[in-house]
């Protein structure tokens, strides 16, 4: 998503952090139980909220020097890191005949839009194709995950943390595609709606992956406590 906005409405600013602190400290708290999947989550976690502050870091250092806001370039690095991090995830967790091609011939086929559009506009313009493909190719990855975790356990949806992860994911991903895909239209056409839907897809549905994220860690951290010897 377009990092423009960012830093422009406190209230967001405020939600965002606390959003991703709960995820991180909870995180923390149930690093050494995680699996392999769930390690990987919290670091692009982690990476994430880094490329946030920097983020905010540069906005406000352009602010005072009467620049202009931008920082696209900063939005497309972390594009391809978020995108390897969360097909890795999957790879250690899909089914061994499945692993290999679907990770890797999405991450192909991300990396081949973004390559294409890179060399067209420059790596300082928001990649908006890149970031559809980036959507598309984690719903689609994502989407076989949750049925993998679904067939692997008969847990109710409530009580896997490997379901509320997903679920967080598929949910901001798959919302964004039609967003992602019209955003350049619809700031030429209609900049109000465009920061709407910005703020309702950036904001609102990345603060509920990240909440969900926090939810399957704090999980863990239970789960993990309940299985202690007294």
């Amino acid at each position: 998503m377009s990092l423009e906005h960012i830093g422009t409405d406190m209230l967001t600013l405020f939600t965002e952090t606390s959003c991703l602190s709960l995820a991180v400290f909870f995180g923390v708290l149930a690093f050494r139980r995680m699996d392999r999947f769930f390690r990987v989550l919290f670091l692009q976690l982690v990476i994430w909220s880094l490329f946030y502050l920097c983020s905010h870091g540069i906005t406000i250092w352009q602010q005072e020097n009467h620049l202009p806001i931008d920082n696209q370039w900063l939005l497309n690095v972390h594009l391809i890191i978020e995108t390897g991090l969360l097909l890795m995830a999957a790879w250690f967790v899909l089914p061994e005949m499945l692993r290999s091609p679907l990770t890797f011939g999405a991450f192909s086929l991300f990396l081949l839009v973004f390559g294409i559009q890179a060399m067209n506009l420059g790596i300082g313009t928001y990649l908006n194709y890149a970031d559809v493909a980036a959507c598309i190719v984690i719903t689609l990855v994502f989407s076989v995950v949750l049925y993998h975790f679904g067939q692997q356990t008969n847990a109710p949806f409530w009580s896997s943390p490997e379901k509320w992860a997903c679920l967080g994911i598929l949910l901001y991903f798959a919302c964004s595609v039609p967003y992602v895909s019209m955003m350049n239209y619809l700031e030429r056409t209609n900049p109000q709606v465009n920061t709407f839907l910005y703020y309702l897809i950036s904001g609102v549905l990345a603060n509920i992956r990240y909440l969900l994220l926090a939810l399957a860690c704090w999980m863990i951290y239970r789960n993990a406590k309940k299985q202690l010897p007294q």
